[in-house]
C-alpha cells in the first residue's frame, strides 16, 4: 500500500483534454505553476492528451493551465501567471472530493474566447541627439497590466488616496498640467474611447523635451455626477467610476512616481537591423483587450548587454497598441553608437551637408546676403567652439579616379566687429585628427576601432586627410558611429584657439571675426591639387537646400553657386569655400546697486523710503558685438514676480519694454555700453505691501553656437537683492 502511494507521488501523468467544442483547431499547451507562481513545466496538447512529468498528486497541489499557443510565439517568452490571464487560460480543478480526475473537460464558453489574432509590432531605435539609427540593439517587448485591473487590485486605503490626488489636481487650475507626450511619427489613440462626460487629452508614449512640455490646454472640471460618485465613502463605487473614466488616471501617473506599481510580462525580444528597425508578430485573444505594450532596450557594451533605455512604465506604455504603428525609441546613453550614416554617393559628387547636426548649408547667410549678415546663421547666430563641417563623398568613384584625399583650411577676413582687414590672413590648414570607427571581432568580443583619416603627408603635400574608404579595413565588420562629433566630422575648426589674448575672454575678443574656409581635393600618391572640372574628373559640387537637423527626412541638394567656389585661371573649380562669422566672446552680467530719490541706505541691504520715493534699477547685459540675449527678473519675496520691473530682449537693443504685458508700463534704456536702467515709484514695487524684500536675477545668453547648440560656457549670470521699508 505504501509503495502504491509512493508510485502515485513520483510517476508522471497523462491527462486527457476533452473540448466541448471539438471543432477548435488551435494549438494548446499545458502549464504547471507552483503555489508561489513559479513555472514548473509546460507541455503541448497532442491528439487530445498532454504528458506531464509531475504526478497527479503533485498536480493537485499546484495550478495547471490549458492555454492556446502559436508557433510564432517567440521562444524567449517565459509564461507567467499574468500571461495566463492574457491568454485566457483555463485552470481546472483536479480534485473532486476524495478522488483526482484524469480528464479535463474545457467548457465551450472558454473555447470561444480562444480565437487568436495576429498583431504586427514594429519600430526603430535611434540616438536622441542625432536621430541616427542604432544597430544590433536588443528590444524587449512587454505587455502591461490593464489599468482597470490595477484599479481593482489596489488596497482600499489606496483607492481613497488616488481619488483625493485626482480631485486636487483636476479642480485646481494651476495644477492641471500633466505631461502630454505624443507618439512618433503620428498621433495614436492610446487611451481608447472617451466617456461622454469627460474630454481629457490622450497620453502617449513619446515625451517631448522639457522645453516643449509647456501645455496650452486646461483639463475640464469634473461633472457633478462624477464628482458626487468620487466623494462616496464606498471604495467599490470609487473603483467603478474610475474604471468608467480611465482617461482620468493615465495622464497623471507620470506625475506621481509613488503610484508606479505597474508590472509587465515580456512577450518578445527582437534585435534591430542595419537601419535600426525591429519587428515581430505577437498573438492576442481576438475577443479580449488589445495589447498594452511597453519597450525597453539593451545594448552590448564591453561584451555585456546593458540596459540603455528603460523609461517609467506608466508614461511610456502604448495603451491599446494600434497594430502596425511604428514605435520610435530614443537612446540618450552616450556609450551606444549609431549605425554608419555616411553614404557612398552615386555618381561623382561632393556634397557639403552641414555644420554639426543643426545647421545645414541652406541656413548660413552667404550668396546674396548683406555684409552684416554674411557668415551668420539665418537666425542671426555666429559660430564658436569646435566647428565640424560634414561632407559626403562619392567615395568609390573618387577613389577610382585617383582622388583620395582632402584638406580644410581657413583664413581671417575681418576684425572682430566685422571691419574688413586690409589684407586677408594667410591660409592655415586644420590639423586636428579625424577618425572613423569600425566594428571588429576581438576574441569573443566586438570592439570599435578608430581608423585615422589624417592628417598625413602625401607626395609634396602635408596635412591631408583620406576620404573614408567604402570598405572597412581587413577583419572589420562594418563602419559604426561611436561619437557623431568624431565619426561624422570631416574636420575640426577649433575656433576657441584663435586669438592671442591673456585670458579666455581676451583671446576670444582677439580671434573674433569673419573667416573663409576652403575644401580642396588631392590625388593619391602625388598629392597634386585636383581640378574638379578637368577631363576625366568632372566632380559635381552640391550643397544642402533643406533645414537641419535632418532626422528621417530625405536630404536634398542643389549645385553650389559661384559664391561657394574657388576657381583657377581656366575658371575651373578647385575648391569649395564658405564664410563663417566666428565669435567666442564672453557675455557680461552685472547688477548695479540701488539708487533713486527718497532712499536712505541702511546696513544689511535695507533701504528706508519716503512716501514719494523713487527707485532706479540698473544692470549691464553686455557682449562686445551684441550677439547675446538677456533676461532681468525681479521678485518680491520668494515667488511673487514683479513683472513691471522685469524685462528681456536682445543685448544692445533699446528701449526694452518691461514684462507687464499686454501694455508695458516701463522700459529699460541704454545709458552706456550694455548698461540699462529704469526708475520706478517705490509704491509700484511694494504693491500692497508696506515693506518687502526683493531679489534681482540677470541672465545673459550668448547666441554663438557650434552646430549642436549654444555655447553655454560663454553665458553669464548675476544676482542681487534689496529690501524697502518705511523709516
Amino acid at each position: 500500500m505504501a509503495n502504491q502511494k509512493k508510485d502515485a507521488e513520483t510517476k508522471g501523468t497523462i491527462l486527457k483534454i476533452d473540448l466541448e467544442q471539438p471543432d477548435f483547431k488551435g494549438q494548446l499547451s499545458a502549464f504547471v505553476f507552483d503555489s508561489t507562481g513559479n513555472l514548473l513545466e509546460q507541455a503541448p496538447v497532442k491528439a487530445g492528451k498532454v504528458t506531464l512529468s509531475s504526478s497527479l498528486q503533485a498536480l493537485s497541489r499546484n495550478r495547471i493551465f490549458i492555454a492556446p499557443v502559436s508557433d510564432k510565439d517567440p521562444d524567449v517568452h517565459r509564461p507567467t501567471l499574468k500571461s495566463m490571464t492574457r491568454l485566457g487560460a483555463y485552470s481546472p480543478v483536479l480534485r473532486k472530493g476524495d478522488s483526482l480526475i484524469e480528464t479535463i473537460r474545457i467548457p465551450d464558453i472558454v473555447i470561444v474566447k480562444w480565437l487568436l489574432c495576429s498583431c504586427w509590432v514594429r519600430g526603430r531605435v535611434i540616438k536622441t541627439d542625432s536621430a541616427h539609427p542604432v544597430c544590433g540593439a536588443r528590444v524587449h517587448i512587454c505587455e502591461v497590466d490593464k489599468l482597470w485591473r490595477w484599479i481593482f487590485e489596489l488596497p482600499e486605503l489606496e483607492v481613497f488616496r488616488l481619488r483625493d490626488e485626482l480631485i486636487k489636481v483636476i479642480e485646481i487650475p494651476e495644477l492641471r498640467r500633466p505631461p502630454r507626450p505624443e507618439p512618433d511619427p503620428s498621433p495614436i489613440d492610446l487611451i481608447g474611447p472617451m466617456s461622454t462626460s469627460m474630454n481629457i487629452a490622450a497620453l502617449g508614449p513619446q515625451p517631448e523635451p522639457p522645453d516643449k512640455q509647456a501645455l496650452d490646454y486646461a483639463l475640464p472640471s469634473l461633472p457633478m455626477e462624477i464628482k458626487t460618485k468620487l466623494m462616496s465613502s464606498s471604495s467599490r463605487v470609487i473603483r467603478d467610476v474610475l474604471v468608467a473614466n480611465l482617461e482620468l488616471i493615465r495622464p497623471y501617473l507620470c506625475l506621481w512616481p509613488y503610484w508606479w506599481t505597474y508590472r509587465c510580462d515580456e512577450i518578445a525580444v527582437v534585435e534591430t537591423d542595419g537601419l535600426g528597425r525591429f519587428e515581430t508578430v505577437i498573438k492576442y485573444l481576438c475577443n479580449g483587450d488589445k495589447p498594452d505594450l511597453y519597450f525597453w532596450v539593451e545594448y552590448k557594451i564591453a561584451s555585456i548587454f546593458e540596459t540603455v533605455y528603460h523609461p517609467p512604465i506608466p508614461c511610456y506604455t502604448y495603451w491599446d497598441y494600434k497594430c502596425g504603428t511604428e514605435v520610435t525609441l530614443e537612446i540618450s546613453d552616450q556609450r551606444v553608437p549609431s549605425c554608419d550614416d555616411e553614404p557612398d554617393l552615386v555618381g561623382c559628387k561632393v556634397q557639403i551637408i552641414s555644420i554639426g547636426r543643426k545647421v545645414s548649408m541652406s541656413e548660413i547667410h552667404g550668396n546674396g546676403s548683406t555684409v552684416a549678415n554674411e557668415g551668420l546663421t539665418t537666425n542671426g547666430e555666429p559660430f564658436g567652439g569646435k566647428i565640424e563641417p560634414r561632407v559626403w563623398f562619392s567615395r568609390t568613384t573618387l577613389h577610382s579616379k585617383g582622388v583620395r584625399y582632402y584638406r580644410w583650411s581657413y583664413r581671417r577676413l575681418t576684425e572682430g566687429d566685422g571691419t574688413p582687414l586690409t589684407t586677408a590672413g594667410p591660409w592655415i590648414p586644420m590639423t586636428r585628427t579625424v577618425v572613423r570607427h569600425y566594428a571588429k571581432i576581438t576574441g569573443s568580443d566586438i570592439t570599435h576601432v578608430p581608423y585615422i583619416l589624417g592628417p598625413q603627408p602625401v607626395g609634396t603635400e602635408s596635412n591631408l586627410f583620406e576620404i573614408k574608404p567604402a570598405d572597412v579595413p581587413t577583419g572589420g565588420l562594418e563602419w559604426t558611429v561611436m561619437d557623431e562629433r568624431e565619426d561624422l566630422a570631416s574636420a575640426h575648426f577649433e575656433t576657441a584657439k584663435l586669438g592671442t589674448g591673456a585670458d579666455t575672454c581676451a583671446q576670444a575678443f582677439d580671434g573674433a571675426g569673419k573667416y573663409e574656409l576652403k575644401l580642396e581635393l588631392f590625388k593619391d600618391g602625388t598629392g597634386d591639387l585636383v581640378d574638379w572640372d578637368a577631363a576625366g574628373i568632372n566632380i559635381d559640387l552640391e550643397m544642402t537646400d533643406i533645414a537641419a537637423p535632418f532626422g528621417t527626412s530625405t536630404v536634398t541638394t542643389d549645385p553650389a553657386p559661384d559664391y561657394n567656389r574657388i576657381k583657377n585661371a581656366a575658371l575651373h573649380t578647385v575648391a569649395f569655400r564658405m564664410i563663417l562669422r566666428v565669435d567666442n566672446n564672453c557675455c557680461q552680467a552685472t547688477i548695479d546697486p540701488l539708487s533713486g530719490v527718497g532712499l536712505t541706505a541702511t546696513p544689511c541691504g535695507f533701504y528706508e523710503i519716503t512716501p514719494t520715493a523713487s527707485v532706479t534699477l540698473g544692470f549691464t547685459a553686455g557682449h562686445p558685438n551684441d550677439f547675446a540675449t538677456f533676461s532681468f527678473s525681479v521678485k518680491q519675496g520668494v515667488t511673487t514676480n514683479v513683472y513691471l520691473a522685469s524685462a528681456s530682449g536682445r543685448v544692445g537693443a533699446s528701449p526694452i519694454p518691461t514684462n507687464d504685458t499686454p501694455t508695458p508700463s516701463h522700459s529699460y534704456t541704454l545709458t552706456g555700453s550694455g548698461q540699462y536702467s529704469e526708475s520706478f515709484a517705490a509704491t509700484e514695487l511694494l504693491d500692497t505691501c508696506t515693506r518687502a524684500a526683493f531679489s534681482e536675477a540677470l541672465h545673459v545668453w550668448t547666441m554663438a553656437q557650434d552646430g549642436y547648440g549654444r555655447i553655454w560656457s560663454l553665458d553669464r549670470f548675476n544676482h542681487a537683492g534689496f529690501a524697502l521699508t518705511p523709516p
